[in-house]
This record gives structure tokens, sequence and C-alpha cells, in this order.
């Protein structure tokens, strides 16, 4: 006996492997629903003049591609924490690779830093301050626990005995 299940979009019912994905990831949509989606997403993409760069910095952040490149040159292109210059930041490629053949999208060296409360604009941070933070959650005094550890003493280990 075929099991099927009803598809959260369309409504229909359609069989229960139809919601598995390639790697076996179970999803609340039909196959037919989730390529629909696929095909009109990429349609929008298409028809949207500007670059992606510029839609992921106005949908994350509400910031244009002339503020983050103002930031940059006010920053003097370092890193807001380390000083690091982007050029020195390596550069990697951005997420997995594209169904379509075409190159991902060289990542930013430079990441939009923002308050996760408030959502203000903090600054440009290189890759490794920016994990720091969202490691520490924000934290000011986690970090200022943090800077009094590695300013303390270090311990002292007893010496081995020769045996």
């Amino acid at each position: 006996m075929d099991e099927s299940r009803e598809c959260g979009r369309c409504g229909q019912l359609r069989p229960t492997e139809s919601f598995l994905g390639a790697t076996g990831r179970s999803f609340l949509s039909c196959q037919q629903c989730r390529e629909y989606a696929r095909r009109i997403n990429q349609a929008s993409r298409d028809a949207r003049p500007g670059s992606n760069r510029a839609m992921n910095l106005w949908t994350k952040y509400r910031i244009t591609e002339a503020f983050y490149d103002e930031l940059r040159s006010r920053q003097g292109y370092r890193c807001a924490i380390c000083g690091i210059h982007e050029d020195e930041i390596p550069a990697t490629l951005a997420g997995r690779p594209r169904k379509d053949g075409k190159p991902s999208a060289q990542a930013f060296r430079l990441v939009v830093d923002h308050c996760h409360g408030t959502s203000a604009i903090r600054g440009l941070l290189c890759n490794g301050c920016n994990s720091a933070l969202g490691h520490f959650r924000d934290s000011v005094e986690a970090l200022r626990r943090a800077m009094d550890y590695l300013e303390s003493e270090p311990l002292t280990v007893p010496p081995r005995a020769v045996v």
C-alpha cells in the first residue's frame, strides 16, 4: 500500500517519497511545489536589476552598496577590531556549488557586524572577529571575563618526576 500525505503548499495528496530531498531530508511541501518555487524565485532574481550583493545587503541589513563601500573606506579597508586589511584576508568562494554550473560569487572579505537586539550596524569585521563576537553572543560581560582570563597568570604545572 502506497502511503501519501498532504502537501503544505498545494494541499494535494502526494506520495510520501515526493516530500524527501536527494539527501533524505524531509520537506513540508512536495517536489513539484519545491521545483515550481525554485523556478519562480530564479525568474524573480533574473528580472531584478542590480546585483545579488545589493539585494543581500538591503535584505539583511537595510544598507546600500554605496553605504557598505563608504564604510569600508571610512575604516581604511580594515577590520574594525583586529585591523587586518581586507587584501590580507583570503578570498573564498561563497556557499555551495551552483546547480547551473556558474561559479559562486566571491564572499565579502569584510562582513557587516550588527547588534542582534536593535539591528544597528556597528561596522565591518573580518570573519574571525565576527565569529568571535557571535560566540560571545554580543555579551560585554563575557568579553570582559575573556579579557581577564587572557591577562591572568598562567597556571604553574608541577614538574614531572623523572622515572
